[in-house]
């Protein structure tokens, strides 16, 4: 039908007085109020006159009731009664769905529908919606693709070109190509292998010194021991992790508007350059990037476990979104474990049946419900807890070397010491403070550290990672009938605002202070008590946080005084009944439990004055009062079972034993502690869940359930049951069962899982897969052209124990790896796009391997592995460049460097001008040019042309022609004429000759 005229509108408008009154629920309302609409608004597009014209959109017909109900690929267009949930009504109010497309319709009519499907959706039209083809998907037929089926036993086949194999592999190659006719090149020059090798393994050249010993083992094991060097190699880690991080779409930061950095995401990279260098079997580095953090907890398994959130995250969440950007994030965890470990478009699958692979949405959910309590964020975690437990333990061996030292002391020296001390010097002491600082002697906290100092002091060593803590402090003392207690919080110049809390303003928030007494004599019965505190004074407090917060045994409240900041403050505690102390000593605890911001330096005193406490008096250690306490109870003598602790106490009084007390002290205080690093990881999190109807965080169809893909289950067993790698606790947590059975070769994906690794080793080894889209096996993606093959080079790696290397060595030693690049026109046409192989495949360099070669030639590169990543002026290698989406580094992305939003299977590979003039006006590749030119400036009595031979040398790995020769020392003499009398002509003509060796193609490709 065609729109309505103008004048039928102007008659809808007259009558709308007239229909005012009409039901939402009966057939005059539909007639006067929805139909016009749809055929002046819908018709067009949506009917079966639209189909005859060839104009049907996503096969809805609104022309028919039915139509309606039934609705197109997106599901049902309406839901009788609720309006709410209808897509129609979504669509009308372009909530994700804009509808029609030529702008919205009033809100006057969108009312209108809503409430004629609120009432029923009466809708009189008759006639039949065409008949739609419903795709059910068999998952047994599914399983007979060919991505799908387990490994076939492959078996290198009979070729007649013997001579050319040199591995099982080549005879796969030949065999192909002797079906059309084809005939593999001649081996290639030692030199361009040799250059191969390097960039392929190592992703730098080899050095003249490297090639020239190549060139000089002529024994028939000279390649092989380069590649096994190269597989050897630290650099092989770097080179091959950078493949990896383009499929797992690495980056530090969140991409979205506000891009937020994440410090800790550079431990993926280096875990997974550490597990390519150390040749973890594959299987059981896919299980870590999926569930390290479950399977290895601690620093290793969290680093591993970055895989799963290297995606990008928005910075920004609100109550209304946190649902959908959590839905979001669940699809980009699946998009990259399909892409990257199956070759699967698990992405399509989030709002329906994969239209062409055999993946039914309800597999995308459950495989999302694996996920569904992984969350993502920084922890701290010890890098190395073997290494910083060896550090304790012989710190702790060497301690007790210490304290041997005080025990002879307190045998041998400390008697007659103190009897003459107590003789001579103890009558003459007559100052005895009111208050004595307590020593603290050990010690703890939940999150940052504390340090023991002299004279009691408490400080503050860092880092502060969170808000709250909880600090234990441990003294001891002898003396009795103990009244008061006193905590000072003191100024430092280090802490912010000069503290003497840990907040900007320099304030802390004491929650609860709480003091715990027991018996020294571990042989005591007696029971432990805990003070009770009553708040006396307050140097600073504010008059909703007083000090008695600290004490009300209220988690809630919490003494803080925001105007001591950059002041000493305090707080003075009466003890209710007093504290009388054990007998054989008393230990005291005391936990000091912060709201927020910490303590930055502090001590605690005691004293034993009747009366309510004030801030009158002395104020020293304890040291004198706990020797005349020991004194007093001992008849005035020094029983020979407290020598060792008073050691301690004497040390104020006497030269040696404070050296021996210093010494014991001073080692205790260096005790190793863990180094904290920031990881950003998976954590615990999430949530629940569901099934959505088309995609919609709004139309839940029941809570998944964690599952994996059907088609590539081949029992009704649990994959975890059959599949486990090593023993695990009951349940097993989901994460590990998708990593079991994502590397369960005989009921899971393992077999599909080795072909997708293979292929991407040959594809980088060869320039092309034997799959030519490395993250679709799907039928959307290309089929093998040497599917026996693949599953032979798969069938290896498992025999292998999933290793890489011997994967690695196996297709370098093959003679279609060693081939050279001669292009005939006789096998150009029988194979135009060397699927077969017949020649070896030139390759431009990764925009890594450009910037890491220009570093090397000009003897600028910085080795130095691992670590958080740096700047584009720091001449270390690519991979450890900064990955900030919303700033991605210019040299990289003119020579085609991903963007890291989603898996990158293939990066594209582009010849435009602006790679060209890069290399030409790059003020980073005319440094390197000067470098270059710097090491083969030759001596005063060499020729010149030898520079040119070294230059060649550096660049190429090869000797120049002697025609290159002499055109560049033309080119030399040229320069060094047009700069005349300059002093420096040679080094700048030289530098020019340098500059245009980097410019050439030979420089960025790998032939």
């Amino acid at each position: 039908m065609v729109s309505q005229s103008c004048s039928t509108l102007l008659l809808l408008v007259l009558m709308q007085g007239s229909v005012s009154a009409q039901a939402p629920g009966s057939e005059e309302f539909f007639e006067q109020k929805i139909r016009p609409v749809l055929v002046q608004h819908c018709y067009s597009c949506h009917s079966a006159e639209a189909k005859e014209k060839k104009k049907l959109k996503g096969g809805l017909y609104l022309d028919v009731a039915e139509g309606l109900l039934t609705g197109g690929d997106t599901g049902a267009a309406i839901v009788k009664g609720k309006a709410a949930e209808s897509l129609l009504i979504k669509a009308l109010k372009y909530d994700g769905v804009e509808m029609p497309p030529s702008g919205k319709l009033p809100d006057t009519v969108i009312a209108d529908f809503t409430a004629w499907i609120d009432a029923g959706a009466i809708d009189p039209r008759k006639g039949d919606q065409p008949v739609k083809p419903v795709r059910v998907i068999d998952l047994v037929e599914g399983r007979k693709f060919w991505s799908f089926q387990p490994l076939q036993a492959a078996v290198p086949p009979e070729v007649k070109n013997t001579a050319w194999a040199r591995t099982p592999l080549d005879r796969f190659l030949s065999a192909k190509q002797e079906e059309r006719g084809l005939g593999p090149n001649a081996p290639v020059s030692r030199e361009k292998l040799i250059r191969r090798a390097y960039f392929d393994l190592i992703g730098l050249p080899p050095t003249p010194e490297q090639v020239d010993a190549f060139l000089k083992d002529e024994t028939p094991q000279a390649f092989e021991k380069v590649v096994d060097s190269l597989l050897d190699s630290q650099h092989y880690g770097e080179r091959w992790a950078r493949h990896w991080l383009d499929v797992v779409r690495f980056a530090e930061s969140g991409g979205y508007e506000f891009d937020g950095f994440r410090p800790g995401a550079y431990h993926y990279r280096d875990w997974v350059i550490k597990s390519f260098n150390a040749d973890l079997p594959y299987n059981e580095f896919i299980r870590m990037n999926l569930a390290g953090d479950k399977l290895q907890p601690g620093y290793v398994g969290a680093a591993a476990s970055g895989f799963l959130v290297a995606g990008p995250y928005p910075g920004q969440i609100t109550a209304k979104t946190v649902e959908r950007i959590r839905y979001d994030q669940l699809d980009d965890m699946l998009m990259t474990v399909g892409g990257s470990m199956l070759g699967l478009t698990l992405g399509c699958v989030r709002c329906h049946d994969h239209k062409y692979d055999p993946l039914p949405q309800q597999d995308y959910y459950a495989l999302a419900a694996t996920l569904a309590q992984t969350s993502h964020g920084p922890i701290t975690l010890d890098p190395d807890p073997a290494a910083t437990q060896a550090a304790i333990e012989q710190h702790a061996r060497d301690h007790e070397v210490q304290l041997a030292a005080w025990r002879d002391f307190a045998a041998k020296e400390l008697p007659a010491r103190f009897t003459k001390w107590q003789q001579e010097s103890l009558p003459k002491i007559d100052v005895d403070p009111r208050w004595q600082i307590l020593d603290a002697l050990t010690v703890t906290t939940e999150d940052t550290w504390l340090n023991t100092a002299e004279d009691g002091l408490v400080v503050f060593a860092g880092p502060r990672r969170k808000d709250g803590d909880k600090y234990i402090v441990t003294a001891q003392t002898w003396q009795q009938k103990l009244t008061a207690l006193r905590l000072d919080a003191l100024t430092y110049k280090s802490l912010p605002s000069k503290g003497p809390g840990l907040s900007g303003n320099g304030s802390f928030a004491l929650g609860d202070f709480k003091v715990i007494a027991k018996p020294l004599d571990p042989q005591s019965k007696e029971a432990h008590i805990t003070l009770k505190l009553r708040p006396v004074l307050a140097a600073f407090e504010e008059m909703s946080q007083p000090l008695k917060n600290a004490v009300d045994d209220n988690p809630g409240t919490f003494w803080r005084a925001n105007a001591d900041g950059g002041k000493d403050n305090a707080g003075v505690f009466e003890i209710e009944g007093g504290l009388p102390g054990f007998a054989g000593g008393t230990s005291l605890t005391f936990e000091l439990k912060l709201a927020d911001a910490g303590l930055g330096r502090f001590r605690i005193a005691i004293t034993k004055e009747p009366g309510t406490p004030t801030w009158a008096g002395e104020i020293g250690t304890q040291h004198l009062g706990e020797i005349k306490a020991i004194l007093a109870a001992n008849n005035n003598t020094l029983p020979e079972a407290l020598r060792d602790p008073t050691v301690r106490w004497f040390s104020k009084f006497d030269d040696v034993a404070q050296k021996v007390r210093l010494a014991v002290d001073t080692h205790a205080r260096a005790k190793p502690r863990p180094p904290q690093v920031e990881v950003y990881t998976t954590v615990a999190g999430g949530q629940d869940v569901f099934l959505l109807r088309r995609g919609e965080v709004d139309n839940k169809a029941g809570k998944a359930t964690p599952g994996v893909l059907q088609v590539l289950s081949r029992t009704g067993e649990p994959p975890a049951a059959t599949a486990a790698a090593t023993p695990q606790p009951a349940p097993v947590d989901p994460r590990v069962s998708l990593a079991n059975w994502m590397t369960d070769v005989d009921h899971g994906a393992g077999p599909l899982l080795a072909r997708i690794i293979v292929n991407r080793l040959w594809q980088h080894h060869f320039g092309e897969g034997l799959v030519s889209t490395p993250n679709d096996f799907g039928a959307q993606g290309d089929r093998p052209s040497h599917p026996e093959l693949l599953d032979w080079l798969a069938g290896e790696l498992i025999k292998g124990g999933w290793k890489l290397k011997p994967i690695h060595r196996l297709m370098m030693q093959s003679a279609a790896y060693q081939q050279a690049n001669v292009v005939t026109p006789e096998n150009t046409k029988l194979d135009p796009a060397n699927r077969l192989l017949w020649h070896f495949n030139p390759q431009r360099m990764e925009a890594e391997i450009i910037r890491d070669s220009l570093l090397a030639v000009g003897g600028s590169l910085d080795r130095s592995m691992y670590g958080p990543s740096i700047l584009d002026n720091i001449p270390r290698r690519s991979v450890y460049l900064r990955v900030k989406r919303s700033e991605l580094i210019p040299f990289m992305t003119v020579f085609d460097a991903p963007e890291p939003t989603q898996s990158i299977g293939e990066r594209i590979g582009t010849t435009v001008p602006t790679q060209a003039l890069t290399m030409l006006n790059s003020p980073f590749v005319r440094q390197q040019a000067e470098k270059l030119a710097a090491r083969i400036k030759p001596a005063a009595d060499k020729p010149l042309a030898e520079a040119i031979d070294n230059g060649y040398r550096i660049a190429f790995g090869r000797m120049p022609i002697e025609s290159e020769r002499q055109r560049m020392l033309a080119f030399v003499e040229a320069q060094k004429t047009l700069l005349g009398a300059a002093p420096n002509a040679v080094d700048l003509a030289l530098t020019e000759f340098c500059h245009v060796l980097l410019c050439l193609n030979e420089f960025v490709y790998v032939d």
